[in-house]
């Protein structure tokens, strides 16, 4: 490492000063055992880089956790062997294109590698997105940290970072998501709500009210119903600011569950685009928030608009509106 070396340069000046200003035997002993501290450490590391090298590491992290969780990097050796590393540093690559996010982390570590070795990252979970970390190279260096073996590893890995719920000051009302009419079941068949009307040509004659033709001496026909609600959609006014989103997000889960709970498909309209995707477990949900962070679709589908109770969720408020 380039502040190793700078130290070591510093020390061997310092040696090399000592010996012109104090010239005896010491001074001398003193600069031989300078130069040659940094070969001896590497005869000795040699065969521990060697041997790290060809058994090369494994870096992971959880698949998955909320927001402001504790996050950790594991590094492990890739063959599963107990393996003695002088030193060890990886550089990593970390984004999180959702909240435009973007770091360097860098772990070192020395030691044996029996277990896997943990390093926490807190950072990385402090806002919602897909944190995805890469690496192609890592280094195993001496004990003096000068020389170094270059390892190939190819690490590429993500966890998805969760909104944690919380409620919204406003609450859409589901007693609103009523029966506001009627229209034909597509394909006819069984259905709880019907319509009485008059035979016409071509009707089946298991539809016909046999009770009420009787009494108006005219053929009567059940024609299967479906009723129209009057629901909600909710929209999400995301922005350039990941904190105001998180908090968005953190309540549009809340208002996710909510639905659910109640029995009720989640709708949610798209800003961007205006499609509708629906959600209804947390499972589904999982996997919206996934699509959301890689801005690809997910579950899409069609509702009423006419008949559709927009509910919008900003950065300071909540509002519900005709779609």
């Amino acid at each position: 490492m380039i502040k190793n070396i700078l130290v070591y340069l510093g020390i061997l000046t310092g040696a090399f000063a000592f010996n012109i200003f104090y010239y005896a035997w010491f001074s001398w002993f003193l600069l031989v055992l300078t130069i040659c501290v940094p070969f001896l450490s590497l005869a000795v590391s040699l065969p521990f880089m060697i041997s790290s090298a060809v058994n090369s590491f494994i870096v992971f992290s959880n698949k998955s956790l909320n927001i402001n969780d504790e996050f950790y990097i594991g590094v492990t050796a890739k063959k599963r062997r107990t393996s003695f590393c002088p030193l060890l540093k990886i550089n990593l690559k970390s984004e999180n294109r959702f909240a435009n996010q973007y770091d360097k982390i860098k772990i070192t570590y020395g030691g044996k590698l029996i277990k896997p070795v943990y390093k926490k990252f807190n950072k990385l979970s402090s806002h919602c997105g897909i944190v995805e970390m890469s690496a192609k190279y890592c280094k195993v260096y001496d004990f003096t940290g000068i020389f170094f073996i270059p390892v190939k590893i190819n690490c590429n890995f993500n966890c998805i970072i969760m909104p944690k719920s919380q409620k919204p000051a406003l609450l859409p009302d589901c007693d609103k998501i009523a029966i506001k009419g009627y229209k034909p079941k597509s394909g006819g068949g069984f259905s709880d709500f019907y319509e009485l009307r008059q035979y016409q040509s071509g009707d089946s004659l298991k539809n016909i009210h046999w009770k009420l033709s009787s009494k108006y001496d005219d053929l009567i026909v059940r024609e299967p119903s479906q009723p129209v609600y009057k629901q909600f959609a909710v929209k999400i006014a995301l922005n350039s600011n990941s904190s105001d989103n998180d908090y968005i997000l953190a309540r549009l889960m809340y208002v996710c569950r909510y639905f659910n709970k109640n029995g009720s498909l989640c709708y949610i309209l798209s800003d961007i685009d205006g499609s509708v995707s629906s959600v209804g477990s947390d499972s589904e949900l999982k996997m919206y928030f996934k699509s959301l962070y890689t801005n690809t679709p997910y579950n899409l589908c069609a509702i009423d608009r006419a008949n559709t109770l927009l509910y919008s969720i900003f950065a300071d408020c909540e509002g519900v509106n005709e779609a």
